[in-house]
């Protein structure tokens, strides 16, 4: 298969966490202030490690998606059928964003040798939001210009998120994230692969680790 380099990078924070504060106190069964930046530090690990671990953003934020060039056709291989990840160059014409659940493409931007970007229109493509990870398709007989500086030529600008508030995080999600924050807020010393695993957070994380099938 062609060798499509990417990078990918987050242009603006959530704005808010996955979880609301007093509820997980509540879980906790917390009634004092002494632990609560503590809490608040839990609650931040937990969405990093659920985000790390299924592929996914819980609440909405901006991302670039950076690409050396256009994919291409893929070459004959073995394959076993399942892939986990971005896929960028399986498809001829098609770019699987790797982050989901894909909201929308905001920009696509393509650069010069000088470093100077012009805006690839949105009519030269279609946006896949139905499956995960989510995609972005050139539309038949559109030949995307060239771009001009060796690395990082393409940049696909994406929001990606379940919402902006916890409102529409799957139940799942969330519950796995306090199981991890009850143990880690118990068992200090554990690290958080030893949280997420005796915890029985894993198990609830592992449906949602986005998948790419083509």
């Amino acid at each position: 298969m062609p060798n499509t380099m990417y990078r990918l990078t987050e242009t603006q924070a959530p704005a808010a966490e996955p979880l609301d504060f007093s509820e997980v106190k509540a879980f906790l069964r917390v009634d004092h202030n002494s632990d609560d930046v503590l809490i608040a530090g839990l609650i931040s690990a937990a969405r990093h490690f659920c985000e790390n671990l299924t592929g996914r953003s819980l609440i909405n934020r901006n991302y670039s998606l950076y690409l050396d060039c256009w994919p291409s056709a893929p070459a004959p291989e073995w394959w076993d059928g399942v892939r986990e990840g971005a896929d960028i160059a399986r498809n001829n014409g098609s770019i699987h964003l790797p982050k989901s659940p894909l909201v929308s493409v905001t920009r696509v931007n393509v650069y010069d040798a000088a470093g100077a970007a012009t805006e690839f229109a949105s009519a030269n493509y279609f946006v896949d939001t139905v499956g995960n990870p989510g995609r972005l398709v050139l539309k038949d007989g559109v030949m995307p210009p060239t771009p001009g500086r060796p690395a990082n030529g393409i940049e696909i600008q994406f929001i990606a998120g379940y919402g902006p508030t916890s409102a529409s995080i799957p139940a799942p999600l969330k519950h796995g994230m306090k199981q991890v924050i009850a143990h880690l807020y118990q068992y200090r010393g554990d690290t958080p692969e030893q949280a997420l695993v005796a915890s029985g957070a894993t198990v609830l994380f592992r449906p949602y680790k986005a998948m790419s099938v083509v």
